[in-house]
């Protein structure tokens, strides 16, 4: 991780914005909340993908929302249980026509090093037994690769000769990390792969900086929120001190390394027309000159070429379609190239016969790849360290995670509805939603994997989705503590973007009483800058602050990594995202295969309910909408 002693990057509560009289900067709520998942192809192997953000909310909190006329701002207020110490006060902040604000307070401090050693922790903090264990197990696991980060480290000490590599894919739709994770760490070993010192540029050129890992400080949480996006660099760096995250202090540092003449900047573009040297908004060439095609092995043809072999500082934009680069060939053709360099790279599918004259073979995504890629930095490590403890200190001899995602942290970009609440979360009442939506779409039987490791659980008639659930996750537990010689050593890891669900279940199924941890924190969906959500009482959290929002997630994907089975009510990517870092030995289960509430229920009045889309929907649309927040969203009265 970020040594403290080297000033790296501390992440930390921000206290709230937007006092009496100061309008509220951003359109962002203070509520919790989840991810999103689905399955997907893993450089032509098909994987089960996983987005997750868990989520939680006081117990019977009170919610109010209310429109201020001609000030364009929602506020929700959410009241503290009446036997608690007073009022909590939440707002969603929207985007208004007066002034940002100050600047945000200050996250990190000051710039990575490009030789910082990343694997364990030096310091005798709560942390140091976790990173000491993590690296431990990724010595014994992955040595060979260990070796080989420690070589590619040392190629930002010798620039001037091996030259950078700059991959910039900044430009491109960013989908959420269920889907990006993949692209990471293949542009990771394509750019390993030409011989070079290796960076990944994936922030957006106007954002001014996160302040997170090293980066500038924005100057406002408005621009923060509205020109930055999510970036996974900012909260993992990879091991022997490869820090691939390129930002303005990187660019710095390197810039002075090479000298005058050797910080020319060379750019490629590998865009859906083909490759070529310079730069174009329009993915063309402005003369139509072409390097290759964009469907051949565009590294080689790049590494070949003489003006790639002059410049020692090279920038590669990515500028492809969205989606998954090694779609067939012939449905995807403008990306295939990106696709053909990283299987030339790795050494599969046709190059497999020669792969040891691949330049790169051990860069294969996930596994030992994955985990050397994605070292948790210092400041997460921090954040991580009570779970972890809490997990070690059960001495649970097997872990499951469960992940239930409803489409809350979609569902909370849109303001809530102007009705009041017809419906309070219980497990009654979601299970007979549930089953309703089963039944409205036709979801298949349920299938649990715990007869996989031993005796089923018997389910009731009147189960329904969610005991269903929950019940298959406890048996698959005990199995596999049985398996592991204590039956009764089993706990849980939780994941949901519902504080009505993550309330319903910890307050009434007490099977899971003293077997569940759960990441507390700002919720929301990595993908959407305005769905932060704050609970808990925590006075410190600033719901328009997207950073908190970013650090959960990535909690939640490490220490999807310390499990050994994800169950999943519906379908998700979350967690084989998570999987490619870390090793979960029994893989993912969905009880309800190939299904996803979000897309056939959820995303759809998401998108009608955009943009005041509540006065134009029917009676039916806009009890759907009340009934979503009700069942899904915080606990309490609304009013609209």
């Amino acid at each position: 991780g970020d040594s403290s002693s080297r000033g790296h990057a501390r992440m930390r509560s921000v206290p709230r914005r937007g006092g009496k009289g100061r309008p509220s900067p951003l359109r962002r709520w203070n509520l919790r909340g989840g991810t999103t998942m689905f399955a997907v192809c893993v450089s032509l192997l098909l994987v089960w993908l996983a987005t997750a953000e868990p989520s939680s909310f006081s117990d019977r909190g009170g919610v109010e929302a209310r429109h201020r006329r001609g000030a364009r701002r929602w506020t929700l207020s959410v009241g503290r249980p009446p036997d608690t110490n007073g009022p909590i006060v939440i707002e969603k902040k929207v985007l208004v026509d007066a002034d940002d604000g100050p600047s945000p307070a200050p996250m990190g401090g000051g710039g990575s090093k490009l030789d910082e050693p990343v694997v364990g922790s030096t310091k005798k903090t709560a942390d140091a037994s976790s990173s000491s264990s993590d690296e431990a197990s990724f010595e014994r696991r992955c040595g060979d690769v260990s070796k080989m980060f420690k070589r590619i480290a040392a190629r930002y000490d010798t620039m001037k000769d091996t030259g950078v590599l700059v991959v910039d894919w900044s430009e491109n739709h960013f989908n959420g990390i269920g889907d990006e994770m993949q692209h990471y760490q293949e542009l990771l070993a394509i750019a390993i792969g030409t011989g070079r010192a290796p960076f990944l540029r994936t922030q957006r050129r106007e954002c001014e900086g996160t302040g997170l890992a090293g980066a500038r400080e924005p100057s406002s949480l408005k621009h923060l929120a509205t020109k930055c996006h999510f970036d996974l660099g900012d909260f993992f760096t990879g091991a022997h001190g490869v820090d691939w995250k390129w930002d303005d202090a990187k660019e710095r540092a390197v810039k002075d390394a090479l000298g005058a003449e050797g910080a020319k900047e060379l750019v490629v573009t590998w865009s859906i027309h083909g490759m070529f040297f310079g730069h174009d908004d329009k993915d063309e060439h402005p003369t139509g000159e072409y390097a290759a095609a964009p469907d051949v092995n565009l590294v080689k043809v790049m590494m070949e070429h003489p003006k790639f072999r002059e410049h020692k500082l090279v920038r590669l934009r990515i500028r492809t379609n969205f989606g998954h680069w090694c779609h067939p060939k012939e449905l995807q053709r403008g990306s295939w190239g990106t696709c053909e360099s990283y299987r030339y790279v790795v050494g599969i599918e046709e190059y497999k016969d020669r792969a040891g004259e691949s330049p790169c073979p051990d860069c294969a995504v996930g596994g030992c790849f994955g985990m050397a890629m994605l070292q948790p930095r210092e400041a997460l490590r921090r954040k991580l360290a009570p779970y972890v403890e809490k997990m070690e200190d059960k001495r649970w001899v097997a872990t499951v995670a469960f992940h239930i995602r409803t489409g809350f942290a979609d569902m909370s970009q849109v303001v809530p509805p102007e009705s009041p609440r017809a419906d309070n979360a219980t497990l009654d009442t979601l299970d007979a939603f549930l089953a309703s939506e089963a039944k409205r779409v036709k979801y298949p039987p349920p299938v649990c994997p715990d007869k996989d490791f031993g005796a089923a659980t018997a389910f009731e008639r009147t189960d329904g989705p969610l005991r269903t659930f929950l019940k298959c996750v406890v048996s698959t537990a005990k199995n596999l503590a049985d398996k592991a010689g204590d039956r009764n050593a089993w706990g849980t890891f939780m994941l949901t973007d519902s504080p009505a669900v993550r309330a319903a279940v910890e307050r009434e199924f007490v099977e899971l009483d003293a077997r569940v941890v759960v990441t507390d924190g700002a919720y929301g969906h990595v993908k959407f800058a305005n769905s932060g959500v704050c609970s808990d009482g925590a006075r410190t959290c600033d719901a328009s602050d997207p950073r908190p929002v970013w650090e959960r997630s990535m909690m939640d994907l490490y220490l999807v990594g310390r499990v050994d089975a994800v169950l999943m009510l519906y379908q998700s990517k979350f967690s084989v995202a998570a999987m490619m870092r870390g090793a979960v030995k029994y893989g993912q289960r969905e009880l309800y295969e190939n299904t996803r509430i979000t897309h056939s229920l959820v995303d759809p009045l998401v998108n009608e309910m955009k943009n005041g889309g509540w006065s134009r929907a029917n009676e039916e649309r806009k009890r759907m909408w009340t009934k979503l927040w009700d069942l899904f969203g915080p606990e309490g009265s609304r009013e609209g």
